[in-house]
């Protein structure tokens, strides 16, 4: 399943995957055409909604506000 940030403005991320440690994941950024950084970001603490499936301080709306109709990312 693919999770991605609501339209925003700054840095792009791609979930690349879990790097088996607890409360991180192994993340792909970007911004416009320059060159992409993999880049290990802490896991969204936010509670509600079954938990956001982002990272911590990401833009805009928590998974949960964004695609209500999609399953939790723990499936």
């Amino acid at each position: 399943m693919q999770r991605q940030l609501s339209a925003h403005d700054g840095d792009h991320f791609g979930l690349l995957s879990d790097d088996g440690t607890y409360g991180t994941a192994l993340w792909l950024r970007w911004h416009g055409m320059s060159e992409a950084e993999l880049v290990v970001l802490p896991d969204c603490p936010a509670p509600g909604g079954g938990g956001c499936c982002l990272f911590a301080d990401h833009a805009e709306q928590h998974t949960w506000e964004d695609t209500p109709e999609e399953a939790p990312c723990t499936s």
